[in-house]
């Protein structure tokens, strides 16, 4: 089964023997563009590969976030969230597979959410942090949440 793509411009999937040259005209495309461009299209390109690999359905916020490592405590937003976790927008140089804590609350909740993750992936815009352990009153409180965006 051959799962089917919708490329713009009406291109479409390529057989295996023209792999080098797209490859390679891929590659010759990616140097002509800005920097600033490349780090958007391997965004872009970090997202739309963990498409379907979710356990969970992410929703997009804005919701400020006070997170720690054992090095230092932060302040950012963040940017989209689901049962399992979340995604913080941030310039910090964090790494794949820190622990982390963090704080923050949700709206129309007087009780912030404190819970512990680990950081699944780090890219120069932010990082996606999995939930370690979540209370069963800390999980009712984010499908409510997740429910009501």
């Amino acid at each position: 089964m051959t799962n089917s793509i919708d490329w713009p411009n009406g291109a479409s999937e390529a057989k295996e023997s023209d792999e080098p040259d797209i490859t390679s005209r891929l590659i010759d495309l990616i140097k002509a563009i800005p920097k600033y461009k490349q780090r958007q299209l391997l965004d872009w390109l970090n997202k739309w590969d963990l498409r379907g690999k979710r356990k969970h359905n992410r929703k997009s916020c804005l919701i400020s976030v006070d997170y720690s490592t054992p090095e230092r405590f932060y302040r950012e937003f963040i940017q989209d969230i689901s049962a399992g976790g979340l995604y913080i927008e941030t310039r910090e140089p964090l790494s794949k597979g820190d622990g982390i804590s963090l704080t923050f609350s949700v709206p129309n909740s007087q009780v912030p959410i404190r819970v512990t993750g680990k950081i699944v992936r780090a890219e120069e815009s932010g990082i996606a942090v999995e939930f370690k352990k979540i209370s069963k009153y800390q999980e009712e409180i984010m499908s409510s949440l997740l429910k009501k965006m």
